[in-house]
């Protein structure tokens, strides 16, 4: 194989005919021909092999290049790749080892764009990445792993029975980022089944039979007094077990809330497999069994467990997974065999969910027992603000209890040395939110005075959600009036009409929930409503954790629908760059956690200059722009979109199996928690 430098007009020339090079401007051309390097390879040698690390992609110039798989080391052909033509491009957008070998049936003249050079062209040429978009996902169907799964599942859940078995060869191929071991048939993903746990019912191990409804079935209307909780420790999820070994769950609305969970149930399906072949495999079920039944109930189950096949890594894993009684969890998996039956049953020509009047009828009570009118009722000054975050952020920077007791928290995080302490803090009134959980856990007493005092200044907690998981707080800024609450947002006074606002705080929407949330809310406060602020966490494809991220479009992941943001949005955000690094781009908004892979994510940030992912930005955005163009709302209202950085899914360990520390995480939330309610306070405009 020869190498020699290009005349920059012969690779012009060639790059011009090349589909989507076609699309560079002509100095983009000229300049991509001098970087080019010119290479003759001979009849029957190889350009590249299958698993090289050469990420380059070739053009051909002359002659004909034969791309072939190789499988059980034997050789097949895939296509033949002519003049004007290229290949390599996978490798070069997804910067992996070559999945496929590039073989040479005659003498060919080849272009050869470095890795590094093609990824430059696609992030300064919209249009050529535009081309290479519908070629990688149309034409060549990069993504069609994840249309298979998501349109058998979709398609069973119609249906009214989800076949878990059947869906684990296609979850399988997708190869999670969160699940890299999903393909691997015996090495245990401890972090992945961890992942998986937290957000299953607690039950999982010894459940055979879930069925899935969207409304309570007649019969158990009042399922909270009829059927035991099954709580999930990572998830909001509604389930109660019905009888031993069968469960049923409460769906959210939209598709979101089913993928997430039968998503889980195959991360633990694959996972439980192996741990239960490896025990069949190495011959100590019987063991296992004998203990089982003789163990006393005071017995320490380590000695026990030391003498299972597994490394000390794997056995920190399943004991961290089942603290309380690991062999316990041993045992049902052996007996379980992954056997899952799933029905769904689903209302029919439904065209509310019942607990979306209900969760709405709560909001409006509330309003009414806050203000004294009913939210149809409020005058046109009256301001509403819809901030979407958490159940703590907003509330705990405008409760004066956190100010006045600050030291008393500080001084019990040192004494009992908690880890919060630990780090550097930006603000100092940070470490008190962060030690507030453990410390009321500790003092009750004191999370009711603070509850109290929180009360006392104007906010209604709802102790209701309807079962559709989102908690509510109502602030009425007039009641702050006077108060000394955080000591970086700003005071409310008595001169500006906004000090006379309404704050409705709801937690996070899962998915597509989202958006039938945020349209209740929209026509629930209609003309009142100012602005709608997403204070959210997202995975981030740049920066580190805990960085800023603004957003500047959001793209559905479903079917690449692009949604730009005014090229305004943003710009307040200014002032948080003095002390965090803020990063500026498209966001995706993903249909789950686990539908999304190594290969997904390099395509989004190569193609789309994507920063990060989230799973309900565009669902919000979008009925917002709706809201306004049908006069729900008015035109003017304001739509701020905030995240910090809490994983890098691409990153070895950085990802959403590794939890943050608290002076990780506690920092950008309060910071962008404490922007937007200066913003809200001071009405500011974007």
């Amino acid at each position: 194989m020869e190498k020699a430098s290009v005349e920059i007009t012969t690779a012009g020339m060639l790059l011009r005919q090349i589909h989507p090079f076609r699309f560079l401007r002509e100095r983009q051309r000229r300049d991509l021909g001098a970087d080019l390097r010119e290479i003759f390879v001979s009849a029957g040698e190889p350009v590249y092999r299958r698993g090289d690390e050469d990420d380059s992609l070739y053009l051909v110039a002359h002659g004909a290049v034969e791309i072939v798989e190789t499988r059980g080391g034997v050789e097949s052909p895939l296509s033949i790749v002519g003049p004007n033509q290229y290949f390599g491009e996978w490798e070069a957008v997804f910067r992996e080892p070559r999945v496929h070998g590039a073989l040479a049936r005659s003498d060919c003249r080849l272009y050869t764009v470095p890795g590094d050079r093609f990824r430059l062209v696609l992030r300064q040429s919209p249009s050529c990445a535009q081309g290479f978009a519908t070629i990688l996902r149309v034409n060549q169907g990069i993504f069609a792993g994840f249309d298979r799964f998501t349109a058998r599942l979709l398609k069973e859940a119609d249906e009214g029975r989800i076949s878990v078995e059947g869906l684990l060869p296609l979850y399988r191929e997708l190869c999670p980022a969160i699940h890299p071991g999903a393909a691997e048939d015996h090495r245990l993903d401890g972090a992945a089944l961890q992942y998986a746990l937290r957000r299953l019912p607690e039950n999982v191990t010894r459940t055979f039979a879930f069925l899935l409804v969207d409304e309570f079935p007649y019969a158990f209307d009042e399922a909270a007094r009829l059927f035991p909780k099954m709580p999930s420790a990572a998830r909001r999820r509604d389930v109660w077990e019905m009888m031993p070994g069968k469960n049923m769950v409460l769906l959210r609305n939209g598709r979101s809330d089913l993928i997430d969970l039968v998503t889980c149930l195959c991360l633990y399906a694959v996972e439980s497999r192996k741990i239960r072949e490896r025990l069949v495999r190495e011959r100590v079920v019987e063991r296992l069994s004998h203990y089982m039944l003789n163990r006393s109930p005071d017995e320490d189950p380590r000695g026990f467990l030391d003498t299972l096949p597994f490394s000390s890594r794997e056995m920190r894993s399943l004991l961290a997974a089942w603290p309380d009684d690991p062999v316990s969890r041993l045992y049902e998996i052996v007996r379980h065999r992954e056997m899952f039956s799933i029905d769904v049953r689903r209302q029919r020509r439904n065209y509310n969910l019942r607990r979306g009047e209900a969760w709405t009828a709560e909001v409006a009570r509330a309003t009414r027992e806050l203000l004294g009118l009913d939210p149809t009722e409020l005058p046109p000054e009256q301001g509403v603000h819809i901030v979407s975050s958490n159940t703590h952020s907003v509330t705990n920077c405008l409760n004066p209890w956190y100010r006045d007791n600050h030291q008393l928290l500080c001084s019990w995080g040192a004494e009992t040395g908690h880890p919060a302490l630990e780090g550097s803090w930006t603000h100092e009134r940070d470490k008190v939110y962060a030690l507030a959980r453990d410390y009321f856990n500790s003092f009750p007493d004191a999370a009711e005075e603070a509850r109290s005092r929180a009360a006392a200044s104007g906010q209604l907690r709802l102790s209701e959600t309807a079962s559709t998981g989102i908690q509510v707080q109502l602030i009425d800024l007039s009641r702050l009036r006077g108060e000394r609450y955080d000591d970086a947002i700003s005071p409310v006074c008595g001169t500006d009409a906004s000090c006379a606002d309404l704050i409705v705080n709801i937690d996070y929407a899962f998915g597509h929930q989202a958006l039938y949330t945020i349209r209740n809310l929209l026509m629930l406060f209609g003309e009142n409503v100012r602005s709608v602020n997403l204070l959210g966490k997202a995975g981030a494809l740049v920066g580190q954790r805990g960085d800023i991220l603004i957003p500047t479009a959001f793209i559905e992941q479903q079917n690449d629908q692009f949604h730009p943001l005014p090229a305004t949005h943003g710009e307040e955000g200014r002032a948080l760059e003095e002390s965090y690094n803020v990063h500026r781009g498209p966001m995706l908004t993903v249909e789950g956690t686990l539908l999304q892979n190594r290969r997904m994510l390099s395509f989004y940030r190569e193609i789309w200059n994507v920063i990060a992912m989230e799973m309900e930005g565009a669902h919000y955005f979008r009925q917002i722009l709706e809201s306004r163009q049908l006069g729900v709302i008015s035109r003017e209202v304001k739509a701020r979109f905030l995240y910090y950085i809490s994983d890098l899914p691409l990153a070895e360990h950085a990802g959403l199996t590794v939890p943050m520390v608290p002076a990780e995480g506690v920092p950008p939330l309060y910071a962008v928690t404490r922007f937007i309610l200066n913003q809200i306070i001071l009405g500011g405009s974007s």
